[in-house]
């Protein structure tokens, strides 16, 4: 049905992005772990029965490599036509059948109209401890996937609406914490129960022709959509490259390397010169790689452009295998998350010197903590599985967003009464860093300062950390962010910092650990920066005196600017540049 108007297709576009905002309120409010109720890690989608996905309702768009391509590994394993109303598919292994680390629970359900299947209903949960050496199952340290948990080939999970309790029974035998496993995975069923009830009332509204060309329409209007977008960006080859500071096993420089290539209304992502794959657990699958390059075209192109398959055919990518960014099995890559906010700001620096006015200066990145030991109050494990934002870095029009996750791994703040609620913590520190912000015309968002006192029984720690010795980068003239770093027992005579990456490490009851997150980077010349806004962020707290002075030669007394001192300052700043100007904050 070529001819399908505009107006229908939008409202089948619209009405299938409802029902996966549904499912993924629907899996929120029934989930039973703080991971997925609080913290929001999970995401849903809706494909069609070609497997293009149609709709995508992401907390973190890095849930977009544990989808895509699920449709075709399941039917290598379990034909097309064999499968029926009410069966529901489970995997998580990236190397036999779906998914980008095992902790990604991914739940699909073929969806029937008239006898007919015509699309399929996906849910995913980020699942806090699926097994492995380390509560949490994911550790930086870990130098191959089977040390990471278990890992689930593309089963059966429910037959014709008849839950498969032996392949259940597998998935919470090999969890530290099965009550929360039984109960997120049965949410992910009801989520996909009600996206395959919406999808099918849909296809009775519009009937099954007028619905998959409605399909077929929106699909072709993203392409063309983004191909216009790219169109207008200036040809030409930009390079970048940015590294990881430590490849899981030890603190190194670990290289990743991108060429983007803009040609017409094209483009195309280069990672030849990337470092081979690394012994721990950061390299990252291809279909990660890919979340994180699809990601990064839609916030530069269209940050509204509908998130479906149809976007992705104007981007062309080249991983090269076994690489960082393209392992080969059986490559550890648990904390692939970490890595992919690497590549963000990979790719937004090359992107920078195509169109500076659409990207944002490098992000601080994300610091990630598990916590676990025996909770006193029902003489039970426990795993907190927790992932603390960095921030973002300074646009060319505006300052960064402070303590935020960035680029394509996001999830929600779990709130501080949650956290006590639900497990033996206490969250005695939880602030803004003063000064933490990179300098610039525009400053980088601010990193946090956490502390958290563990209260439970025979506890333990696991930590894995990056921007802790390679700082985010600034771009036209910004100052870099803030490290991060990990300290134990904090502000005593015991303190110490630990290392970036470390796994089940014993402490002692009532042992405190303060994390710090790093900071993004400013964008454009400091001495650019308005008075006013510095003189706003003294008043906030986010700067201090001294900062103002030093990072901006902006002199702030009495509650209020001293102009002539600041005017002063600012000169003699410039003179000992040797009278350079502000550095070019554009093409």
């Amino acid at each position: 049905m070529a001819g399908i108007d505009q107006i229908t297709t939008e409202v089948i576009a619209h009405r299938f992005r409802a029902a996966t905002d549904e499912m993924l309120a629907a899996l929120v409010k029934t989930a039973y772990s703080p991971n997925v109720k609080e913290r929001r890690d999970c995401s849903v989608a809706a494909f069609d029965g070609r497997g293009n996905l149609i709709s995508m309702s992401a907390v973190a768009p890095i849930h977009l490599s544990s989808l895509m391509g699920m449709i075709q590994n399941l039917a290598r394993r379990f034909p097309l036509e064999t499968m029926r109303p009410g069966d529901v598919y489970l995997t998580n292994d990236p190397y036999v059948g779906g998914g980008s680390h095992l902790p990604d629970l991914t739940l699909t359900s073929p969806v029937f109209v008239d006898g007919r299947m015509v699309a399929f209903a996906a849910s995913l949960a980020h699942h806090s401890d699926i097994g492995g050496k380390v509560a949490g199952s994911e550790s930086a340290d870990c130098t191959s996937i089977f040390q990471e948990g278990l890992r689930i080939p593309p089963v059966k999970l429910a037959d014709q609406g008849r839950l498969m309790t032996d392949i259940l029974d597998i998935v919470l035998l090999n969890s530290r914490t099965p009550r929360h496993r039984d109960g997120d995975i049965k949410a992910q069923i009801a989520a996909n129960a009600i996206g395959a009830r919406r999808i099918q009332e849909t296809f009775a509204r519009f009937g099954a022709g007028v619905t998959l060309a409605g399909i077929d329409a929106l699909l072709d209007y993203a392409e063309a959509r983004t191909r216009a977008e790219i169109a207008a960006m200036p040809d030409g080859t930009y390079e970048n490259e940015d590294f990881l500071d430590h490849d899981g096993v030890r603190e190194r420089l670990v290289k990743l390397k991108v060429a983007v290539t803009i040609k017409g209304d094209s483009i195309h992502f280069d990672f030849t010169g990337s470092d081979p794959q690394i012994p721990g657990a950061r390299n990252m699958p291809l279909v990660a790689t890919l979340a994180g390059v699809y990601h990064a075209v839609k916030v530069v192109a269209d940050p509204a452009l509908p998130p479906n398959a149809g976007y992705f055919r104007a981007i062309g990518v080249t991983a090269p295998p076994g690489t960082v960014v393209n392992c080969r099995s059986p490559a550890a890559c648990g904390d692939r998350g970490a890595t992919v906010n690497i590549l963000g700001d990979l790719l937004l620096g090359a992107l920078a010197k195509a169109v500076p006015e659409r990207v944002m200066a490098g992000c601080g990145s994300r610091q990630g903590m598990v916590y676990s030991g025996v909770d006193p109050r029902r003489r039970e494990y426990f795993v907190d599985y927790e992932v603390y934002a960095g921030a973002t870095g300074a646009l060319h029009d505006q300052d960064g967003r402070d303590a935020v996750r960035v680029h394509a791994s996001v999830t929600d703040n779990q709130p501080i009464e949650a956290i006590e609620q639900e497990f033996p913590l206490s969250v005695g520190r939880y602030e803004l860093i003063e000064d933490s912000g990179g300098a610039g015309r525009f400053r980088g968002g601010l990193g946090v300062r956490l502390d958290v006192a563990m209260l439970g029984e025979e506890p333990r720690l696991a930590g894995r950390g990056l921007r802790q010795a390679l700082r985010a980068p600034g771009l036209y003239g910004g100052a870099e962010g803030r490290l991060a770093q990990f300290v134990l027992d904090p502000d005593t005579p015991a303190a110490r910092k630990l290392p970036s990456v470390f796994s089940d490490l014993p402490v002692s009851t009532r042992t405190t650990v303060r994390l710090e997150t790093p900071s993004g980077g400013g964008f454009g010349d400091p001495l650019l920066r308005d008075p006013g806004r510095v003189l706003a962020d003294v008043v906030s707290g986010k700067v201090s005196r001294e900062g103002a002075a030093r990072d901006y030669g902006v002199v702030v007394a009495g509650g209020a600017v001293d102009r002539a001192a600041s005017d002063a300052l600012r000169r003699e700043f410039r003179a000992a540049r040797g009278g350079a100007g502000a550095p070019a904050e554009g093409r």
